[in-house]
């Protein structure tokens, strides 16, 4: 039976996910960071291969580890990102409704902008229990407790990104919420941002203040308020995960 396991990397409040059907002896990897060989001694543990590795974003808060994963798995993955991904490798696009089949679950993408231009969601689905959604792996679009920053480089419309937070809501109350990021990270909008490392999208809708706003006009005022710093080389780091920058002095 497919299964779920996030993946924490604590100094920069990041979370990953590795998603696997041992009974397939397939696994997917979404979001991963540098510390590739974890994914792998999981697979190896399962006796699977990692057959996708999936980036909701170009991330600038962190050092991203999926090229360096690519890499290691010497072309026995496919990488999966965004179809407007502003990168200098080769990907396999996903737009509205693409599907990354690991054995019994189905990721399928939607298309979520607002923290960046290219972000998108993946709906998760395990054909064992049931054929509809039970979780969604959200990105940068939506944590637990606030939503992603929209004034770094490459971030959309803020009307993008309340459109894509009012489709997320339109989801049942039940669907499993799974973020990119926990507290301590700076890709959140203000300083809200939750310990915890998972929820519900019924529960954000009543506990989370940017998802309980009824209006786009009190959203902008929302994400105009008490906005938290940038993440250090945020820059040079997107450059880095963009294929554009050969190194960094940094490792983050």
């Amino acid at each position: 039976m497919p299964y779920i396991r996030p993946v924490i990397k604590s100094d920069t409040s990041c979370i990953s996910y590795f998603v696997c059907c041992p009974g397939s002896g397939v696994a997917a990897v979404i979001d991963p960071s540098n510390d590739v060989d974890q994914y792998l001694s999981a697979a190896k543990a399962e006796q699977c291969r990692i057959t996708s590795v999936i980036d909701t974003h170009v991330h600038a808060d962190h050092v991203s580890g999926t090229r360096s994963l690519m890499e290691k798995l010497a072309g026995e993955a496919e990488l999966v990102m965004p179809s407007q991904a502003d990168v200098a490798f080769g990907f396999t696009p996903a737009d509205e409704g693409y599907e990354v089949e690991v054995g019994e679950a189905t990721l399928r993408a939607i298309k979520t902008p607002g923290h960046t231009k290219e972000s998108m969601s993946l709906l998760y689905l395990d054909r064992k229990r049931a054929s509809e959604p039970w979780g969604v792996f959200t990105g940068d679009a939506l944590f637990v407790g606030d939503v992603g920053r929209l004034d770094l480089d490459g971030h959309g419309t803020l009307r993008e990104a309340y459109d894509s937070l009012e489709r997320l809501k339109s989801f049942p109350d039940y669907l499993e919420v799974y973020p990119a990021h926990y507290a301590g990270s700076d890709c959140a909008s203000n300083r809200k941002l939750s310990f915890k490392t998972s929820s519900t999208v019924g529960f954000e809708k009543r506990h989370n203040d940017m998802l309980r706003i009824g209006s786009f006009e009190e959203f902008e005022r929302a994400i105009a308020k008490d906005p938290v710093a940038a993440p250090p080389m945020w820059r040079e780091i997107k450059l880095y995960n963009r294929g554009k920058l050969e190194s960094l002095s940094c490792s983050g």
